[in-house]
């Protein structure tokens, strides 16, 4: 993943976190993972797959498709995105 890519993604974990003005140790026991877990994934250390991202954003009152919906707006800002 394009460092710029991993960027975006962190930075919307730590969004969705926020917005749903949860702390990483609430978020974690809510997800049933380590605090560091949460911190690590945040800084873009610790790579989260599709079903904890799916969990992440249902427990932050998100959606999979929002998610993916603001990465491409970061993504597409950063020109990341190319157009086809």
């Amino acid at each position: 993943m394009p460092e710029a890519a991993a960027a975006a993604f962190a930075a919307e974990l730590v969004q969705l976190r926020l917005q749903a003005g949860m702390s990483t140790h609430e978020l974690a026991e809510r997800l049933g993972i380590q605090p560091a877990d949460v911190a690590l994934s945040e800084a873009g250390q610790r790579c989260v797959d599709v079903v904890e991202l799916f969990h992440w954003c249902h427990t932050c009152g998100s959606s999979l498709d929002a998610f993916a919906e603001r990465m491409e707006r970061r993504l597409a800002l950063a020109g990341v995105l190319s157009s086809h």
